[in-house]
């Protein structure tokens, strides 16, 4: 699968959950395009933040997205060090496919703290800096969930990611006056760790949902990258507040 060649020379991005899937696939494509990128997961070796390298592509911070605290001390960080902050990709999330009845409390509560909260914590701090540098792009991960409820996802995860596409807009609006655009992809069924698992020794059920994609297969994390490297660039200068699907076709307007 080919890369979309758009032009964020010298760009500094932020990117949370960029240890794997879709968050790395974009932390790819965004340093071959010419940015400068910060990326962060819950994954990544502990580090103090004074020890950490800016001078490397990317830059790796370990980062817990339901820790306010430290997602302001990151993003303080990046604009100390860098100069701006031109891009925020919010790609952290989990998911969990319980079903209703079995969700518990603090099962609940944890996915909003990660998908949702988290979310919002890494926009809240960007968006102190971009609204007054008058400019600036992020891009929220939502989920196909979000828009439909799903069909094999937990109504938490749906809930989390339905936040998100409203929380985004609500951002868009709040920042569109000062230029800066905010915008959620809703990915369908997509071939990251998240799902993976699911699908291991599982072959009718992956059967099953390839059967309900008109396309016929599964997506590439690199297929979403190209959608969330559109919308970060300047090409797409006029589109804020929008939910792209980006789903093979499940999902039609």
């Amino acid at each position: 699968m080919s890369t979309t060649q758009l032009n964020l020379n010298k760009k500094v991005v932020f990117i949370t959950g960029g240890g794997s899937g879709i968050g790395a696939a974009t932390t790819d494509i965004f340093i071959k395009n010419g940015a400068k990128v910060i990326s962060s997961d819950f994954s990544f070796p502990a580090v103090e933040l004074s020890d950490v390298d800016f001078n490397l592509n990317p830059v790796k911070i370990p980062l817990d997205v339901r820790r306010k605290e430290q997602v302001s001390k990151v993003v303080n960080m990046i604009i100390e060090k860098l100069g701006n902050l031109d891009v925020v990709v919010n790609s952290a999330g989990i998911f969990k496919e319980t079903s209703v009845f079995e969700i518990t409390e603090e099962e609940w509560d944890n996915m909003m703290a990660v998908n949702a909260k988290g979310t919002f914590f890494v926009c809240q701090a960007a968006l102190r800096y971009m609204i007054k540098q008058k400019k600036g792009s992020i891009v929220n991960i939502s989920s196909e969930s979000g828009l439909t409820g799903g069909s094999f996802s937990g109504a938490h995860y749906s809930a989390s990611k339905a936040a998100v596409i409203g929380m985004t807009k609500s951002l868009a609006k709040l920042s569109a006056p000062y230029g800066v655009r905010v915008n959620s992809i809703a990915p369908g069924s997509i071939s990251t760790p998240m799902i993976n698992h699911l699908l291991t020794d599982a072959e009718p059920f992956k059967n099953e949902i390839i059967d309900h994609i008109p396309l016929n297969r599964i997506g590439e994390p690199i297929e979403i990258a190209n959608v969330i490297n559109f919308l970060a660039s300047e090409e797409a200068s006029y589109i804020t507040g929008a939910c792209i699907s980006v789903n093979g076709g499940t999902l039609m307007p």
